[in-house]
């Protein structure tokens, strides 16, 4: 009596063929490294300040211009969702009919958001603060 083997309890695909199929994949994972050794990176003449999309190639913004980019928008991103977070606690308190387990959830979701808020809030003073001032000091 003869089993199907073809589904999670084995094969029912042959030796000459399982090795076949163990070279392709081997092979087609290894397409990706055979590219990147092909790769020769460029030399580049290190000019600070004159001409980024010259050096690094990244464009014509400066770092600090960039970094900041970063940060203002994660701080957004975090911002919204302690703005979530507060409508969240505001629609569980609505819907606790009266229950002071919910209520109590409710406000403490509410507490975090607001804290979560504040500390957003001041670390975006923070972090404006100390790139507009190392953007005066260094000139950049």
């Amino acid at each position: 009596m003869k089993k199907n083997m073809s589904a999670f309890g084995g094969s029912a695909i042959g030796g000459k063929n399982k090795i076949a199929l163990s070279l392709l994949a081997v092979i087609l994972m290894g397409l990706p490294y055979l590219q990147a050794m092909a790769w020769s990176p460029q030399d580049i003449e290190f000019d600070p300040g004159e001409n980024i999309l010259r050096n690094t190639g990244l464009g014509q913004e400066m770092p600090i211009d960039l970094i900041t980019n970063i940060i203002n928008w994660a701080l957004g991103l975090l911002g919204l969702l302690a703005l979530i977070l507060l409508i969240y606690g505001g629609f569980i308190w609505m819907l606790a009919a009266g229950e002071e387990e919910k209520i109590q959830e409710a406000q403490d979701i509410i507490k975090g958001a607001v804290i979560g808020l504040v500390i957003i809030l001041a670390s975006y003073g923070i972090a404006s603060y100390v790139f507009n001032n190392l953007v005066n000091i260094t000139g950049a």
